[in-house]
């Protein structure tokens, strides 16, 4: 189901009034954010299963709790370097749209992926150390926070004479310049993700560290020193018996005085207190057994840890003695946590294989914490029950679940095969199929289908939803297709087909097609086909193609009969004829290709055979513009259709209308003295043939060129625009 948290209208207000960070004084501090997920790295290179995952957790935190606001940040999922730099910009011309307001600005670059001794690796393109260092420092931001979460990451920072140097660090209420380089491995290190965490082990390490364990003083803020300090010591203790152990580095130069605060804990909607005298490793998990948090906790301080609403189960590993316990936390609720809130529960004991008769020994603390926190595996290939089947509670098993079938709802962990359900399928990873008489919902990623004849929901999607009403996707790479309502939140890079109309809210980048009308909410890059109308609230790098076009960015090329955005050209003309007429005309679209409609107004009526006839002349046609100084010269093809209504009435009392059309070619040429006003003359050619020849019956015709078979009637007229730029 939909995550949706039910705040009231004290809380909202709350949250507008409170400080985007942590204290008053950080009033005015601007901050921003890029994250990159990039699971391919080339032929060359297995793919990675969390880099896209990471990032789109790493952007939540850096939202829920890090100041950074869901406008002020951009997430790419399997991107090339164009996208990147495409993102930088649009980063950069926020920051400058909004200097004046802020006292200072912060940028905070996130990278999970595959990279080498001496660039990023994105799929089939990569963005050397050099270029993107200058990149990252091109972004007009005071302060620029950079962290790389790949193999070799360390040579970033030494790319053009970075060194690493001891952190000097700086609090809000000051005026502060500098950079911040973190990197999850050495120069010479592979970086590493773990099956076990659903994550890599150093970006697990700085999200559990942002959510508060890295605080060590106990103010409810994480700085970018406990953080770094915190990131080090947790990825080097899960690596350091591996074959390659990591060593995050850094190069922190930054002029000020105090500590750069990353998060705060207390922005949260729930916390987690881990309460002064509990000690031990305290892990905590979810409802379906996915780890959140791992603290080493000591007696000193407090310990506040920013969580979700829900239910957790957590284990404390004391030096003694093991505790569990469950707990629930709810919309705007802390929970304190104590030792006297858990229960005891036996440690395993194991002897060494081979000894004689020896004492018992007691296993390793940290090795029985890693037994004890391991979630079993369990393999179902088939489950069958005529109302439900549901494996996602706080149990300790994963489920792998071939094929599951319910009557009315299905709900695992993870789906390896497919799932059938009369009403509704629910999980949190699919990788195969889902079919519901009335929902899917599948949270995470979802790599096959979805299919339902209501809809489906999907927080991450690389295949295809289908659905006979709507599809909603939070982030999709592949193809929707819905008789009602398609509807992407995230990024999306494939296709949207539906009856009625697709949305998507953010960056999307392939087609959009419609029946009724496409609307993307933020800049748009491929295509929007649609037969009623097509909106884009931000830039639209493509083409927009239907009746009504509307882009209130810049737009490359519209095709419709009214086409509007910022760059293009919007304009209503009127001018008199030499045949005398009173011509009607708006154009709009780009200056490259626009559509042009409109009428003739004739200003008699006319008679022909003695039979009473009114006639008018509607056109439609395509021109293009070329701009010189105040000046524009305007050809356009255009197709005239002339209509002709018989005021007396036939032998059945009704009236006879007949229609003829006529192409013209036309040109003309434009002077621009003020601002929203045109002046312009034109001249156009207009043909008639053997087959036309009534639609200028009625016309007055000053010059005539006759050329046997074809007849042309020059026309010239001189008049006013008013544009809209």
């Amino acid at each position: 189901m939909f995550d949706i948290k039910k705040i009231s209208l004290i809380a909202l207000l709350a949250l507008a009034a409170a400080p985007m960070f942590a204290e008053s004084e950080n009033a005015g501090v601007e901050r921003y954010g890029l994250y990159i997920g990039s699971n391919d790295g080339g032929k060359s290179h297995q793919r990675l299963l969390y880099a896209g995952s990471d990032a789109i957790a790493f952007q939540k935190i850096m939202t829920d709790i890090g100041g950074i606001s869901k406008s002020n940040g951009i997430l790419l999922l399997d991107p090339t370097k164009e996208d990147v730099d495409t993102a930088f910009q649009i980063i950069s011309g926020m920051m400058e749209k909004k200097r004046a307001d802020a006292k200072r600005s912060e940028f905070v670059f996130y990278y999970s992926g595959h990279s080498d001794e001496n660039a990023l690796l994105l799929g089939r393109t990569s963005y050397d150390y050099s270029s993107l260092k200058a990149a990252i420092t091109n972004v007009p931001s005071d302060v620029h926070v950079v962290i790389l979460d790949s193999c070799f990451s360390g040579n970033f920072i030494r790319t053009k004479g970075g060194s690493k140097q001891k952190p000097f660090l700086i609090d809000d209420s000051t005026v502060v310049k500098g950079h911040a380089y973190l990197s999850s491995s050495s120069s010479q290190e592979s970086s590493q993700e773990s099956d076990e965490i659903g994550s890599s082990f150093f970006t697990n390490a700085m999200i559990n560290g942002l959510r508060g364990a890295a605080d060590t003083s106990g103010d409810k803020k994480v700085t970018l020193n406990e953080l770094y300090s915190y990131a080090f010591n947790e990825t080097l203790l899960k690596t350091e018996k591996t074959a390659d152990p990591q060593h995050p580095n850094y190069n922190i130069t930054l002029v000020g005085s105090g500590d750069l605060v990353l998060s705060d804990v207390s922005a949260s909607d729930c916390v987690l207190t881990l309460s002064r005298e509990l000690t031990g490793r305290v892990i905590v998990r979810d409802k379906s057994g996915k780890l959140v948090s791992e603290v080493n906790k000591t007696a000193q301080t407090p310990i506040y840890l920013a969580l979700e609403e829900g239910q957790y189960g957590v284990t404390v590993i004391g030096e003694l003695s093991t505790l569990q316990g469950n707990f629930v936390l709810g919309p705007q609720k802390n929970y304190a946590l104590t030792a006297s809130s858990l229960s005891p529960i036996a440690r395993a004991e194991n002897r060494a294989r081979g000894d004689e008769a020896e004492e018992p020994q007691a296993q390793d603390p940290a090795q029985a914490a890693a037994q004890n926190s391991m979630r079993e595996i369990e393999r179902t290939p088939f489950v069958f029950s005529f109302v439900c089947n549901e494996f996602n509670g706080m149990g300790d098993k994963d489920i792998y679940t071939n094929i599951s079938l319910a009557l009315l709802r299905s709900s695992v962990y993870e789906t390896n095969g497919a799932m059938i359900s009369f009403v509704g399928n629910e999980t949190e990873i699919l990788r195969g199929a889902q079919f519901s008489a009335i929902y899917n919902i599948a949270q995470q990623n979802v790599y096959g289908g979805q299919v339902a004849n209501i809809f489906n929901y999907a927080n991450n999607v690389v295949g295809l939803q289908i659905a006979n009403i709507a599809n909603i996707s939070n982030e999709l790479t592949g193809v929707q297709l819905s008789n009602i309502v398609n509807v992407t939140t995230g990024n999306a890079r494939g296709v949207q087909v539906a009856n009625i109309t697709n949305i998507a809210t953010d960056s999307f980048k392939g087609i959009q097609a419609a029946n009724i009308a496409n609307v993307a909410a933020s800049d748009f890059t491929g295509l929007q086909a649609a037969v009623i109308a097509n909106v884009a609230t931000g830039n639209v790098k493509g083409a927009q193609v239907g009746f009504i076009n509307i882009c209130k960015g810049d737009c490359d090329f519209q095709l419709g009969l009214i086409n509007y955005s910022r760059n293009g050209i919007f304009e209503i003309g009127a001018s008199y004829t030499s045949n005398k007429r009173t011509r009607i005309s708006l154009n709009s679209g780009s200056k490259y290709l626009y559509t042009v409609l409109g009428a003739y107004v004739d200003p008699e009526n006319f008679s022909i055979d003695g039979t009473d006839i009114k006639t008018g002349t509607a056109f439609f046609g395509l021109g293009t513009r070329l701009d010189v100084w105040k000046f524009n010269f305007d050809f356009e093809v255009i197709a005239n259709e002339v209509l002709f209504v018989n005021t007396k009435k036939d032998v059945d009392n009704k009236k006879r209308v007949e229609t003829e059309w006529y192409p013209t070619t036309r040109f003309s040429v434009g002077f621009k003295p003020v601002k929203h006003l045109r002046l312009f003359a034109g001249a156009a050619l207009s043909y008639e043939f053997s087959s036309n020849k009534k639609a200028f019956s009625t016309m007055t015709k000053n010059i005539v060129w006759d050329a046997g078979r074809l007849t042309v009637y020059p026309e010239f007229d001189f008049g006013l625009r008013f544009t809209a730029h």
